[in-house]
């Protein structure tokens, strides 16, 4: 299993980048919710970024389920297949200032994503956030080649104390990339602290052991907003061993 750390896109790639492979993490997960650049220009940044770590997978903006949303994540697959990029993630949750979209206006949208990317030999996931397994596997259903994000500590949000291996058993048959930090069990965006491994409620080592007793071998990204560098080490470490 190849294990990764996320950026964060309001902060300096460069520094991030250098300081996931000084950990000695495989791979960096690209966050893109605060890009702006023109695909050309991310492009010419991206290869260079990509010198310091492969960046393997890709965290898309929130989504608002437009037609410029969809140009604009294309030029994402565009910039950042050449370099490198298999992987690009996104929620089936809108955006926080988008309205209610409905679920086969979704579906359909998805299925233009995900043609664009099978264009360009890269795939997409679809992350759990607040939505139980039942709307994410009709959603995986209508759009056959998108995969699933298993995201640990969403799945623990709103106090579901079995809440990874739930979603784990319900859709793993379209496992393709796992997400993984700490939360206290909260709701919505306050729930969601995105914390070192060991700081919140979560038992972190049941649910990725129990990934990779599924059989799963593919990508998994520590997503740690808070804390230390020093506390993403300990985190790969622990990761490591678990996943042995």
């Amino acid at each position: 299993m190849r294990i990764g750390g996320s950026t964060y896109s309001k902060e300096p790639f460069p520094k991030q980048l250098q300081e996931l492979r000084e950990a000695g993490f495989d791979y960096a997960e690209f966050d893109l919710a605060h890009v702006r650049m023109a695909p050309d220009k991310l492009l010419v940044e991206a290869t260079a970024l990509a010198r310091t770590i492969p960046l393997e997978t890709a965290h898309l903006p929130p989504p608002r389920f437009t037609h410029d949303d969809l140009a604009r994540f294309v030029g994402f697959l565009d910039a950042l297949a050449p370099v490198g990029t298999r992987l690009f993630n996104v929620h089936l949750l809108e955006a926080k200032a988008s309205p209610k979209i409905a679920d086969d206006v979704k579906a359909a949208w998805l299925g233009d994503l995900v043609r664009a990317a099978r264009e360009r030999s890269v795939s997409v996931t679809l992350e759990n956030v607040d939505e139980p397994p039942d709307v994410l596997r009709k959603a995986l259903d209508a759009v056959p080649d998108l995969g699933f994000c298993l995201d640990v500590g969403h799945a623990h949000l709103d106090k579901r104390d079995d809440g990874g291996r739930a979603y784990l058993e319900a859709l793993k048959d379209r496992l393709a990339l796992v997400h993984v930090h700490d939360n206290h069990g909260g709701h919505g965006k306050e729930g969601d602290e995105h914390l070192p491994l060991g700081k919140g409620t979560i038992d972190v080592e049941r649910d990725v052991r129990a990934v990779r007793a599924a059989g799963y071998d593919g990508r998994l990204t520590l997503e740690i907003f808070a804390g230390t560098p020093e506390d993403k080490k300990g985190a790969l470490r622990k990761l490591r061993h678990w996943v042995q």
